[in-house]
């Protein structure tokens, strides 16, 4: 039985990477998809339809010349989404500020045809659509290398509904 027990549970973490699959071991650690929540736990979740899987986090910096390249370094962070299946829509439309003081890169991203690495300079905003899979699930991955308090403001959005971490906000990341 305890056997059996570890295997399902090796099943389960494997299929939560699936989603990100491809992306550096680092990066996929850092993923939420498939995670059960308990009861306890939904009660006071205000994420809603559009939900942010992360939350709000501090991160170290990446090292000098990793920052653009999407290769494990420490500081590359993962900003998942799930969408319910009754919000309408097949896309999810994010929309990144940095507030500085250093460039942050988008490395990479689900169900996106962008060339990636795309840099924000500070007091930059850009906006990028990923596709949702089959899941309806899209993520992307953002670096720094910069450190020094860099704060990386992320809405995100399917259809006309906001994507919420479980406090009910907006994302949020600062590299230190």
């Amino acid at each position: 039985m305890k056997k059996l027990l570890y295997v399902l549970v090796l099943v389960v973490v494997g299929l939560a990477m699936l989603g990100c699959a491809g992306l550096p071991k680092t990066v996929q650690s850092q993923s939420r998809k498939g995670a059960v929540e308990t009861e306890v736990w939904k009660k006071f979740d205000k994420s809603g339809d559009v939900k942010f899987l992360q939350v709000q986090t501090t991160a170290p910096k990446s090292d000098k010349g990793t920052g653009a390249l999407l290769d494990g370094s420490l500081g590359e962070r993962l900003l998942e989404i799930l969408v319910q299946p009754g919000v309408e829509g097949t896309e999810a439309v994010w929309s990144l500020k940095n507030k500085g003081p250093s460039t942050v890169w988008i490395v990479a991203a689900g169900g996106s045809e962008s060339a990636f690495p795309i840099s924000i300079d500070k007091d930059q905003a850009v906006e990028l659509t990923t596709l949702l899979d089959a899941d309806r699930y899209t993520y992307l991955v953002v670096d720094n290398e910069g450190g020094g308090k860099t704060q990386l403001d992320i809405a995100a959005k399917c259809g006309d509904t906001d994507a919420k971490t479980t406090r009910g906000k907006n994302m949020t990341i600062v590299w230190f």
